[in-house]
């Protein structure tokens, strides 16, 4: 949910302008907030790492994966989505998508254990969008 401020008139009452900036949205699709089981290939260290999707679009996904993962913004992943929260049988790396990770957000959870999170966009969307322009 995107919340927007608005700054306070001059003819407002109160002599306290507002300075809050408020972030751009940089998304292009509509997004829908999932949980289901992801498989990432990361080709540098030729590993598989198992994660979970929070929300979902047609053009990428914001994915909570293992703190250990070796991942930075513009590095390009291979990306599974499972059907359900039971899992299917595993992809193999030909049917899995090429995406970049647009932002990588690394944070200490409630249950005080490390966390990422990272925003990646499909590269089959990326291409398509540079056609389209």
């Amino acid at each position: 949910m995107l919340l927007i401020a608005h700054p306070k008139s001059e003819s407002s009452s109160s002599p306290v302008k507002s300075v809050e900036k408020v972030p751009s949205e940089r998304r292009r699709g509509f997004r829908i907030r999932q949980n289901r089981p992801v498989k990432v290939f990361e080709p540098v260290s030729s590993r598989y790492f198992g994660g979970q999707t929070c929300d979902v679009s047609s053009t990428g996904l914001r994915i909570e994966l293992p703190a250990s993962m070796p991942v930075s913004e513009g590095k390009v992943l291979n990306v599974h989505v499972g059907l359900n929260e039971r899992g299917q049988a595993l992809a193999n790396r030909r049917a899995m998508i090429p995406a970049k990770v647009v932002w990588v957000e690394r944070s200490v959870g409630a249950d005080h254990r490390p966390r990422l999170m990272a925003g990646v966009e499909f590269v089959a969307s990326i291409a398509a969008h540079l056609d389209a322009a």
